[in-house]
């Protein structure tokens, strides 16, 4: 079952994480704390895509934007990882699941 990472949209002023897009739905690279690292870790071991699900801001609905392989983790400190995605593939699908807040992640349903 794929992973789901929830982020703010870009033009998010309160986003807490310093995330990089190509046009405000392709993700290329995140922080992330360190145990939705992990996760995305076990993925990419595996083959895995990961699924983006850009939360809604101002009059953008929430989507899955995009989805990607995950190329790259490695700690930033003890609590913090950096995570770089590739092939990122424009999604742009209507989220079946609203996280809760504080929600990073979760399984697709």
């Amino acid at each position: 079952m794929p992973i789901v990472i929830v982020v703010h949209h870009p033009a998010d002023p309160n986003r807490l994480w310093a995330n990089e897009w190509d046009d405000d739905v392709l993700l290329k690279s995140i922080t992330a704390p360190r145990r939705l690292a992990l996760r995305l870790a076990a993925a990419r071991e595996r083959g895995e895509r990961v699924l983006v699900h850009r939360c809604a801001y101002a009059s953008m609905p929430a989507e899955i934007c995009c989805s990607a392989q995950v190329a790259e983790v490695h700690d930033l400190d003890k609590a913090t990882s950096f995570v770089r995605f590739e092939d990122v593939r424009r999604e742009g699908r209507v989220p079946l699941h609203t996280p809760r807040a504080g929600e990073n992640s979760y399984d697709a349903p």
